[in-house]
């Protein structure tokens, strides 16, 4: 089946990507594609290796997601601007693997719906748009077909939107709906008035972005296992203690078991009362008659169980970790 479009979330923890044919995930990382001296003997299938063959010639060879993690040399995008490289070989990666890209001598466009954090929105939306408008590659991925991708319609939208955009809420009828959507590195908080007509108007004065995420839960676990044993905690290991942690299961670190079950415990009750009391301030008197707050992002499925006491009618969306890709996708594409 041709994909016509698609909607990715180029996220600070992870890439998503939805199509009408499948969806796609994986950690917003990249890392040197190098030679495996084993040939692939002990391969176990996850992560992937990108080739990219742009118009001038030059080609570019990178892993990303799980694979890149393993490598020495991962990197991570931390700024908040990610570096056009970084995002545009994600985005690449993730259409390719969700279905997008043609064949022959006049290959067919595929129309693109993206998401900026709410907070960098205004400032870098347009730029975004025109190059991404630009971006133009043969692209494959372990070793599969190559398949020329370029966008012709680009739509740009804020992060958090997408949960409202996929039409999968229901509306209050007569009052306000808020969105909480927790990423990596932000938490964007979006106040919606339905007077009754079913249409959400969003209020922008209580819209916005807090400096809040599960990056503070990493920082807290990252800061107790130096405590425990005296060394920094990688960046790329973050998410594999987290996962450790949640399991209950202990780290083994140089012939000992470090424990930071407990740690992740009082961290996600501190990080989520945060992000509760930021979303609350922005809201101001209006928190109290909000009807229904939708918890989206990464964020929601690590917090959601504080989240939902903490916000006023809390609940997590249907599918917390692609609802703005998408909705995304809904807005560009129509449903499959």
């Amino acid at each position: 089946m041709a994909v016509k479009a698609v909607g990715v979330d180029v996220g600070y923890g992870f890439v998503k990507a939805v199509s009408p044919v499948t969806r796609v995930s994986f950690p917003s990382v990249v890392a040197p594609y190098i030679e495996d001296p084993l040939s692939g003997l002990f391969y176990d299938g996850t992560g992937h290796r990108v080739r990219v063959r742009k118009a001038n010639g030059e080609v570019e060879e990178k892993l990303v997601g799980e694979a890149a993690l393993r490598s020495l040399a991962a990197t991570a995008t931390l700024s908040r601007e990610k570096p056009a490289a970084l995002h545009d070989l994600m985005l690449l990666a993730a259409a390719y693997l969700a279905g997008a890209g043609d064949k022959g001598p006049f290959p067919k466009q595929v129309d693109l719906a993206v998401g900026l954090p709410l907070a960098y929105f205004r400032a870098q939306k347009d730029a975004l748009k025109k190059r991404l408008e630009g971006l133009a590659a043969w692209v494959s991925v372990d070793g599969g077909e190559e398949r020329h991708i370029s966008f012709g319609k680009v739509l740009v939208f804020p992060q958090g939107a997408g949960v409202v955009l996929a039409g999968d809420v229901v509306l209050p009828g007569n009052g306000y709906l808020g969105v909480v959507d927790v990423g990596t590195y932000t938490t964007d908080h979006l106040l919606f008035e339905d007077r009754g007509d079913g249409v959400p108007r969003p209020l922008p004065e209580a819209c916005g972005s807090l400096e809040a995420g599960v990056n503070l839960l990493h920082r807290a676990l990252a800061a107790e296992f130096q405590l425990q044993t005296g060394a920094p905690l990688a960046p790329a290991m973050y998410q594999e203690v987290v996962e450790d942690a949640l399991m209950g299961r202990p780290i083994h670190y140089e012939g000992k078991d470090i424990n930071l079950e407990k740690a992740l415990l009082k961290a996600r009750r501190d990080v989520a009362q945060a992000i509760a009391q930021g979303v609350l301030a922005a809201w101001g008197g209006r928190a109290g008659f909000v009807a229904m707050t939708l918890l989206a992002g990464g964020g929601a499925c690590l917090f959601g169980e504080e989240l939902l006491q903490a916000l006023p009618g809390a609940r997590v969306a249907n599918d917390p970790m692609f609802a703005n890709a998408q909705g995304y996708y809904e807005m560009v594409g129509g449903k499959a």
